[in-house]
Parts: structure tokens; sequence; C-alpha cells
């Protein structure tokens, strides 16, 4: 028996040139798939600005319903007192149907542009986001040739098994945060003071900023029961250990919930009690592994 037949990697052992090569090749691969991808979504970049400005819109329309709500009570007072009060004091039409508010007293459902170039880099970053995720098939699949080739058999097949529920947290933390957490926030950023004290304008730069910051970290966050589950299949933490942990995770959840959102103690709590709960359901995971190593492992 030669010594290549207990090598592993016999047949894909590379030097450190070829896997710059290897690295750069599935680069260049990625970022041709990426290019290809941004000349759909540049087209339909009007339609994904809808799309990502959605949690916003939301937030901003149910700040108009209370403002709304709150001058039609506040009308309705006055007439009582005093039956020759104008709608329009409050209201831009004498029509009840019409219940469109005075500018200064509610929110603009517009975001704003300030500098010249503002409106183009919002766009290419809006069609770059949207490349990405259109791209994403080819960008995983050049991240896994790439990787794959230096892994033993099992670890190979440990990684098929585990990526897609990986990526089905991913996307959960992501959804997430897009659906419930972000309009919950900027509800709160919009409304930190009166509409009609302070006229707010918001950035399409910097709320495309704020919305990526804030799914990805989430899609991360959500990834808590593998890495938990990792950490003790390679005996590095056992359950006791999670355990013993728990009381202090509770304050580490609420403080990463301080720093992803905006300073409001409701989207902090939006983000700790998932966090919370994915803990539990990571410590539930590794409660039955063995800390014996799996038959049939390669000797490192």
């Amino acid at each position: 028996m030669t010594e290549d037949d207990d090598d592993p990697f016999a047949q894909t052992r590379m030097t450190l040139g070829e896997h710059l090569a290897e690295l750069r090749r599935r680069l260049i691969r990625g970022a041709l798939a990426i290019v290809v991808a941004m000349f759909a979504t540049w087209t339909y970049y009007p339609q994904l600005t809808r799309v990502l400005t959605w949690p916003m819109d939301r937030a901003l329309e149910t700040i108009d319903d209370e403002q709304r709500t709150k001058y039609e009570a506040r009308l309705a007072e006055e007439r009582a007192a005093d039956p020759s009060v104008p709608r329009t004091k409050y209201f831009r039409s004498e029509d009840p149907a019409d219940r469109t508010l005075h500018a200064e007293l509610t929110v603009s459902r517009r975001f704003s542009m300030i500098g010249p170039a503002d409106g183009m880099f919002a766009a290419m970053k809006i069609s770059m986001y949207g490349a990405i995720a259109l791209a994403a098939p080819v960008l995983l699949w050049q991240m896994w040739q790439f990787i794959a080739a230096g892994l033993y058999a099992n670890e190979r097949r440990a990684v098929l098994r585990y990526f897609p529920l990986s990526l089905l947290l991913f996307l959960g933390g992501v959804a997430f945060g897009y659906f419930l957490l972000c309009p919950v926030g900027f509800y709160f950023m919009a409304t930190a003071y009166p509409p009609e004290e302070v006229n707010y304008i918001g950035g399409l730069g910097e709320y495309l900023g704020v919305l990526s910051t804030i799914t990805l970290a989430l899609g991360l966050v959500f990834q808590l029961p593998l890495v938990m589950n990792a950490l003790a299949r390679l005996d590095l933490v056992t359950y006791s250990q999670f355990k013993r942990f728990w009381p202090y995770f509770i304050v580490v959840a609420f403080v990463v919930g301080g720093i992803i959102t905006p300073p409001d103690p409701y989207t902090q709590t939006f983000v700790a009690l998932p966090a919370i709960l994915l803990y539990g359901v990571g410590m539930l995971s590794i409660r039955w592994i063995k800390s014996a190593p799996e038959r049939g492992s390669p000797p490192r």
C-alpha cells in the first residue's frame, strides 16, 4: 500500500498556487453571475424598490391612520362646542369621505434624496440586492465546489445534510425581520417626535442600509441552534454548560437586540424573544448528542 492510498486527499490535493487559482476562478464565475443577473434586476428596480420599501410604507401608513383618527376625534370634540369649526382646519377638504390631513399634521409617505446622485446610487444598490438574490444558486454552487475539494467524504455529507436547514433558518430570520420586526421598528423611529412637531423625512439610502442590517443580522441570529449543535458535536461545549449559561444568554439576547434594532424596548424584545427561543431549541437538539465521535470518522 502506497502513501497515497492512506491519504484521503491524494486525488484532490492542490498546492497553494492551485488553491488561489481555483479561488480566483470561482470568484470570477460568481461575479459574472451577479453581472448577468443585474442586467435583469436593473430593468425592474422600480418594482424592487416598492418591495423593499414595504416595511416602511406599512409603518407610515399606520402613523397616518392614527393621525387621521386623532384629528377626526379632535374635530368632533371642537364641533360639539362650536359647530362652525371647519373641517379644513385639519383636513384638506370639507368632504367627510376625504380623510387627507394637512401635510404638517402627518408623515410623508415619500422617500427623499438630497444629493444629485442619491437616486442613482439607491437604484444601483437595489439592483445589486436583487442580482445577488437572483444569482444565489450559482454563488452557492461555486462556493460549495471550492470548499468540497478540501473536505472528507463524511464532512461533505454533513454539510449537505445541514446546509438546507441553515439556509431555511437564514431565510426565516430575514422574513421575520422584513415582515414583523422592521415595520414595528420603523414605526417607533418615525414617531420619536410627533409629526406635528418634527417633519419626518426618510432618506432612501439610509433606509436601505438599516433594512439590510436588521434582516441580515436576524438571518445570522437564526443560525443559533445549528451553531450550538456543531459546538456540541465537536465536544467544545456540553449540554450542561449551555444550560448554566441560559440566564446569561437572556441578558446577551436583549443586549444584541438593542444593538441591531432601533433603541426602543419593543423591537429589542422582538429580537430577544426569538433568540431565547432558538437557544432553547438548540439545547433540546444537543441534549441527546453523544460525546463519543461518530464511527467511521477518519483520524486527524
